[in-house]
């Protein structure tokens, strides 16, 4: 997948970027998903513990090919980050860098990131929003046919894998 991740005044303006043209001043990952791992970064500033990380974003709008995705990013977290000091964005991106989904991307892939995800959360009067574009091999596999499951009882091939048994 491709993040993209820019501001808008509105969510109708915003949805104008959903054919997947050039948007300016939008800041690109390949890693930061909007909504499980902008999850991560709104619990290390201080949001919902709780939270699974869907309040940390908002589905706007999707193309009629399901390839992109427009997603809002909360007032919450936009707030949040867009408060952090400078002096400190180094700081909380080492924290935020320790999740699993980082391990591998750059850590200076991270912090430009964060740097210019940081610039779009301190702009007043806009929203947050991140493109999501699938890339050209998810859309195939999405759209390549589910391989038939060998019926139960046949002979299935040992070589399978086979389920773990549900624990009670």
């Amino acid at each position: 997948m491709r993040f993209e991740y820019f501001v808008a005044p509105d969510d109708e303006t915003a949805a104008l970027t959903i054919d997947g043209g050039e948007i300016d001043g939008a800041v690109g990952s390949h890693v930061v998903d909007p909504a499980s791992v902008l999850g991560q970064l709104e619990r290390l500033l201080g949001g919902p513990t709780a939270d699974d990380g869907l309040r940390s974003a908002q589905l706007v709008a999707e193309s009629p090919d399901g390839a992109r995705l427009l997603i809002r990013l909360s007032n919450h977290l936009v707030t949040l980050f867009g408060m952090v000091r400078p002096t400190t964005l180094d700081d909380v991106v080492r924290h935020w860098s320790l999740s699993r989904r980082f391990r591998r991307a750059e850590p200076e892939d991270l912090n430009a990131f964060a740097a210019g995800l940081h610039e779009l959360c301190k702009g007043g009067g806009t929203r947050v929003y991140c493109r999501a574009t699938a890339d050209e091999s998810e859309l195939a596999a999405a759209m390549a046919p589910a391989a038939a499951a060998p019926a139960a009882g046949s002979d299935a091939d040992p070589a399978e894998p086979r389920p773990l048994p549900r624990r009670r």
